[in-house]
């Protein structure tokens, strides 16, 4: 069931994101989405959609426990910041003075916890992360040795050679040092990991059925069953608990309870959370692309920011671990939010939840977003023509990426291209030429494509 409680979340505005929704989940397969949105840290709408467990029929609810990843990266930085405020650590301080044996090269004693906080170690990506989110779905192969921390900081401090700039020169996305903050935080508090986070975040903000624990999880009464895409078909998983990816993507919540999270910075009242605090964690620090789809993107301390979101800043982040994932986002001049988890890794959790904040931007028009245009494109090109008798075949299919790809067969070539999409319309590169693809409509109002001398029609 649905809930509304402000004038501003029409029904209009609900049916056309039930509709999103559901055409997204359509297209990714996706079993089930919780989504729950807020205003002024009061919930406004919040729904499950699908199933929770295929097999016993179940269906989501917006209380559906979900592992959601990455999302968990910004309660580990606000507890960094929450023992720095408390004068337990400095984030300016090298990461080396709380683990002494991180010693991957020259740099190592240069290398701050906020550093490390905003992604900018100047490493590339190890794998740690995903190599044990893997074996734990029994899905990897590489059999390199990661159980004990021993073993992480070992293959950790051998990757001098994956060094791509200075600490705090370049942003490259790094779970293994918010697996090195969980451990800075267990060991400036004495405590494990997800006590310090049970105490000062989750049971503070009434999250009370959140966990770290995938036992827990799985004896909820409402949890979803995580599930993996096959061979084309969806198998049941399971989540990580394992102690290494904890910190960076431990967090199995639900999207009500995560609402309780974002509000802070949307809501009236921060309760115990300084709001300096709350201000730091969102302040960009580094630039991760420029002049994107949504203006100038930056990270702060496990948040991304957009400068310009349809007009306006909207501050997000996703999460997945392999088989299951969420999302969590706001928009700092509505204060509005919106909050999700789905059981399967690939869900669209970032178009749904941008579709969702858009429907409250005065004047906005949801057919502006680029995801959204993508879509009707696929939908108008993607299939199987034949030209004049079927003498050729053309087919336009969409990778996994997103990236639309066209195959050209008859018995004069076979061709196969990816189409280049602009605003100016798509096209493809044949003989180091670029050719337009020119989309029109047939009086059956079939869809017809003119490519060179050919004219395709969709079967």
């Amino acid at each position: 069931m649905s809930e509304l409680s402000q004038t501003e979340f029409t029904d209009e505005k609900i049916t056309r994101l039930n509709r999103y929704i559901s055409r997204a989940m359509q297209r990714g397969s996706v079993p089930a989405v919780s989504l729950t949105l807020t205003m002024n840290g009061k919930t406004i709408f919040s729904r499950g959609y699908g199933r929770r467990d295929i097999e016993n029929r179940k269906p989501a609810t917006p209380n559906t426990l979900y592992g959601v990843g990455s999302i968990t990266k910004s309660f580990t930085s606000l507890a960094i910041l929450s023992l720095e405020k408390e004068g337990l650590l400095k984030t300016s301080s090298p990461v080396t003075d709380y683990l002494e044996d991180y010693c991957v090269d020259g740099y190592a004693g240069k290398t701050t916890l906020s550093h490390l906080m905003y992604h900018s170690s100047g490493i590339a990506s190890v794998n740690a992360s995903e190599i044990i989110l893997f074996r734990d779905l029994g899905r990897d192969t590489t059999n390199i040795p990661l159980e004990s921390m021993d073993d992480f900081m070992e293959y950790l401090n051998g990757a001098a050679s994956e060094r791509r700039t200075p600490p705090g020169k370049s942003f490259m996305y790094w779970n293994e040092g918010y697996t090195m903050l969980g451990k800075v935080i267990e060991k400036v508090s004495h405590k494990p990991f997800a006590q310090y986070i049970r105490e000062t975040i989750l049971d503070p903000l009434g999250m009370n059925r959140s966990t770290f624990s995938s036992e827990t999880a799985l004896n909820d009464m409402d949890h979803a069953t995580p599930y993996i895409m096959k061979d084309g078909e969806l198998v049941p998983s399971g989540i990580s608990d394992h102690h290494t990816v904890m910190a960076p993507g431990g967090l199995i919540t639900s999207s009500d309870e995560l609402s309780k999270y974002v509000s802070l910075w949307t809501g009236s009242g921060h309760g115990s959370f300084d709001d300096r605090v709350l201000k730091e964690a969102v302040k960009p620090r580094i630039t991760t692309a420029e002049k994107g789809p949504y203006g100038t993107t930056h990270y702060g301390y496990g948040w991304f920011t957009h400068d310009d979101f349809l007009g306006h800043k909207l501050v997000q982040h996703s999460g997945s671990v392999g088989a299951s994932s969420g999302f969590m986002g706001f928009l700092e001049d509505y204060d509005v939010a919106v909050s999700m988890g789905a059981n399967l890794s690939e869900s669209p959790n970032l178009k749904i939840g941008m579709y969702a904040l858009s429907l409250f931007i005065d004047d906005a028009e949801t057919d502006d977003l680029p995801f959204v245009k993508h879509e009707k494109l696929v939908e108008e090109v993607a299939g199987t023509y034949g030209d004049y008798r079927d003498f050729s075949t053309m087919v336009i299919s969409e990778g996994s990426t997103g990236n639309l790809f066209l195959e050209l067969k008859s018995d004069e070539y076979n061709i196969s291209v990816p189409i280049i999409m602009e605003d100016e319309g798509i096209s493809v590169y044949m003989d180091n030429q670029k050719v337009p693809l020119e989309i029109r409509k047939t009086n059956d109002n079939r869809t017809e494509i003119f490519l060179e001398r050919h004219r395709f029609v969709k079967r």
